[in-house]
């Protein structure tokens, strides 16, 4: 992914410093109705995005609360977040971050806490997990999951040692989760492996190396496809029978149709970025089930 979070972030650091705390100065003067507060007795958690808050709600549950700073809906290259989200940002405890290249925002957003009068501490969810090269969707590895849990218990753990043990149980239940829903996929994708999928977008690179499938991607780097790559991958699907393109909700599907419409396939939707993530993660599986070739 590439752009800026927010318009005039090129100014210089001694600006955006001025900048956010002004923005505070006026946040505090709108007096209650300014920022949502966390409640009394929670750990007040920030992430980046929407699938990250269902990861910290299983862990820390009732005892946490979460604010996303990129909502879902719309494009983490273009949306700006607002006043009062960087001042919630600068109250949470705890960043979490995706942590991974593709996610250029992040940087912005812990750059905004580094310059806020309270110390917040960041966290990469996801350390210690296999990074693809250029592909931010980490989130969609179930084994990345995993270690996810871990971290945030950890993490959760540290800022909150009275519960510890009620994070440690939600953590266990959590992986145990998980490692269900593996199972049902693998399941589900027998005899599979090495098949391959078509996407506009390719955000489920993660998923298909784990379990063993080629995901194919029209668009080009972050960039709508050109003729000459449309013509390849209208001869690949013909090639290799595919008759459905996943195009994820909130991109131009102008290309995916025409790609369809040249295979006699079909355009389904599949959305990486939604909040309950082992629903979504299974359900995507299904698709796969009906849609790849043994």
């Amino acid at each position: 992914m590439s752009g800026g979070l927010i318009k005039g972030w090129s100014m210089g650091h001694t600006k955006i410093k001025g900048l956010f705390f002004s923005i505070i100065l006026l946040t505090a003067m709108a007096g209650p109705q300014g920022v949502r507060a966390a409640p009394a007795g929670k750990v007040a958690v920030a992430v980046s995005i929407v699938p990250q808050a269902y990861f910290v709600e299983r862990i820390g549950g009732d005892l946490v609360d979460v604010a996303v700073m990129i909502p879902g809906g719309v494009s983490p290259e273009t949306y700006e977040p607002t006043p009062q989200q960087l001042v919630r940002l600068s109250s949470s405890r705890i960043y979490m971050k995706v942590g991974v290249p593709g996610l250029p925002s992040e940087k912005r957003f812990i750059d905004t806490v580094s310059d806020g009068s309270r110390k917040v501490t960041v966290i990469d969810m996801f350390a210690g997990a296999a990074q693809r090269r250029g592909d931010p969707h980490i989130w969609l590895s179930p084994a990345a999951a995993r270690l996810a849990a871990s971290n945030i218990e950890r993490a959760l753990s540290a800022h909150d040692p009275g519960h510890r043990d009620e994070y440690r149980r939600n953590r266990e239940l959590f992986i145990k989760n998980i490692d269900e829903l593996d199972k049902d996929i693998r399941t589900m994708l027998v005899g599979r492996k090495g098949s391959s999928f078509m996407v506009y977008h390719p955000a489920w690179g993660y998923f298909a190396d784990e379990y063993g499938l080629v995901q194919l991607a029209i668009e080009e780097e972050g960039k709508t496809a050109g003729l000459s790559h449309l013509r390849r991958m209208i001869d690949l699907a013909k090639k290799k029978g595919i008759r459905v393109i996943l195009v994820q909700k909130g991109f131009d599907t102008k290309s995916a149709r025409s790609v369809a419409r040249q295979i006699g396939g079909e355009v389904w939707a599949a959305n990486p970025l939604e909040r309950d993530w082992l629903v979504n993660t299974r359900q995507f599986a299904r698709f796969l089930r009906d849609i790849v070739r043994n």
